[in-house]
């Protein structure tokens, strides 16, 4: 029997003695028990919960259907001009905080602790690189490089990323932080 689970009793036919609704005889005189009937199920239920399974098919139908249409007026809505910095900037930072991460960890001699946040961006600041091939530097303090007698100090980063916001071109470091 299970935690929660409980027996009922009902009354013998034969004899009146209280006896289990699970035994299969009466422990006084022997009478076979009956099992009480199981309540009917209702239909209903299965008809209400069909009904809200297939609205829930038709939300998510549609809410597909206009995610496809706001991703496709939002792409033709963030093309930046090849001149606007911020706009390629701010388009290219997370790209950036993935790509650029090994190769500015690579820097260090020792080991290497970043100090961003879960949601907070690894690069503050941007720059043009190039400007004639859109190349832009990303520049961030979120990391501290280990030195030889383990003590962490401080470093600033630089990144080039070439305009597809996926090929690191280059990366250097400095100690400190960026000013604020």
């Amino acid at each position: 029997m299970l935690i929660g689970e409980f027996m009922a009793l009902i009354k013998c036919k034969e004899c009146g003695t209280d006896v289990s609704d699970r035994a299969t005889t009466c422990v006084k005189c022997g009478a076979p028990i009956k099992a009480p009937k199981a309540k009917a199920r209702s239909g209903c239920g299965v008809i209400v919960l069909g009904a809200i399974g297939v609205g829930v098919v038709v939300m998510i139908a549609a809410g597909s259907r206009n995610h496809s249409q706001n991703a496709a007026s939002k792409s033709a809505e963030e093309a930046c001009q090849k001149d606007d910095l911020s706009c390629l900037g701010d388009k290219g930072v997370v790209g950036a905080g993935v790509y650029c991460k090994d190769p500015v960890e690579r820097l260090a001699k020792y080991s290497v602790k970043w100090t961003d946040g879960t949601f907070e961006l690894k690069f503050s600041h941007f720059r043009w690189a190039d400007q004639t091939v859109g190349a832009i530097t990303y520049i961030g303090d979120k990391a501290e490089f280990q030195n030889g007698f383990g003590a962490w100090t401080p470093v600033t980063y630089e990144c080039d990323m070439a305009n597809d916001n996926k090929t690191v071109l280059d990366v250097r470091e400095s100690g400190g932080r960026l000013p604020q």
